[in-house]
């Protein structure tokens, strides 16, 4: 059995390239900088940031890491077997195609893949001509938990799906991104979008307003998908309604809640959702970072392919991208 360590760097050493490392609450690895400094099967070689206060954190996590400015450099002196690229949206493109150019085996990209579709459809061509083995950081991927349940799904553990309602927080496509990659995972192809502006007041990005919209998906299922401001609370949720109940994906994605039908106890003849009887699966964070690098390695070594491709994420784009229009036209459906 083979016990060589794969080489490993990070570009972008800020909240989740390293920095959320520190918090207490949070599952370790919780960065990428945890992620491949703790991972048995890779060496963290070297990161790269343009902040240099940052360096004196990295070194003190990890005393023999090499710190650059400058990505270019890094990957010419380095020469990685794994990049992961936590930078701003805005520079995944340009750090995307620098790491194709130096044929980096393995990219581990931050969400979204890019900003414009030309761009991403660029990525996801260049990777498949490299034989690049592409990552996006949709977290739920990542999750075993979530393949259990969409399994469950499918065999009808609350029959036939009808409907879903969904509720975010901090940007469509900083958030919305991962609400529609889940989306498709469970449900399947996204098929048109009619979109929304969230006009109450809500804390996002400046660039990245929160939209509200409803889905249509090819197999005929319509989802609400709303959006709340992040100063009042945190919420990632997804509630599936089916004729055998109801699945609630809940408390930022630690839970899902399976609430089947009783008898009323009030209306003869009725039907009601049993509330007094709730399944619970989950109940505790999962290590979606090491689950990550395990796919990492087995991609490597030929075992396996990315659970979190870069055509997914360019279809996450695609629909994204559909309902921001939707919003210019007067709210108007979209096909995608």
């Amino acid at each position: 059995m083979t016990t060589k360590k794969y080489r490993a760097a990070v570009i972008g050493t800020g909240r989740i390239g390293m920095l959320l490392e520190s918090d207490p609450k949070r599952i370790k690895p919780a960065t990428h900088f945890g992620l491949w400094s703790s991972h048995p099967r890779t060496e963290l070689v070297a990161v790269c940031d343009n902040d240099q206060k940052k360096f004196k954190i990295a070194k003190t996590m990890k005393l023999d890491v090499q710190t650059y400015t400058d990505p270019e450099e890094l990957l010419k002196e380095i020469k990685p077997d794994i990049v992961s690229i936590s930078t701003w949206k805005d520079t995944h493109y340009q750090m995307m195609k620098l790491a194709l150019r130096h044929k980096v085996p393995a990219i581990v990209l931050e969400k979204p893949i890019a900003e414009k579709l030309e761009h991403a459809r660029e990525i996801v061509e260049e990777a498949k001509r490299n034989g690049t083995h592409l990552f996006i950081n949709h977290r739920r991927r990542f999750d075993p938990l979530v393949y259990e349940m969409v399994d469950e799904i499918n065999k009808g553990i609350i029959g036939e799906i009808l409907q879903a309602s969904i509720f975010y927080v901090f940007g469509l496509i900083t958030t919305g991104t991962h609400l529609i990659d889940v989306l498709r995972l469970f449900l399947g192809e996204i098929k048109w979008v009619a979109a929304f502006p969230n006009i109450k007041e809500h804390f996002a990005p400046t660039d990245d307003p929160c939209v509200d919209a409803f889905i249509g998906f090819e197999s005929g299922i319509k989802a609400s998908f709303q959006s709340l401001d992040m100063k009042d609370y945190d919420i990632f949720q997804i509630d599936f309604y089916g004729r055998k109940g109801k699945i609630s994906f809940k408390n930022i994605g630690r839970d899902f809640e399976i609430i089947r039908p009783k008898i009323s106890p009030e209306h003869t003849g009725f039907i009601e959702l049993n509330d007094d009887e709730i399944e619970c699966r989950g109940g505790a964070p999962r290590n979606q970072f090491m689950f990550l690098g395990d796919n990492v390695i087995d991609c490597l070594e030929g075992r396996a392919t990315s659970l979190s491709t870069g055509e997914d994420s360019l279809r996450a784009l695609e629909i994204l991208l559909a309902m921001q229009k939707s919003v210019e036209l007067g709210n108007k459906v979209v096909f995608v």
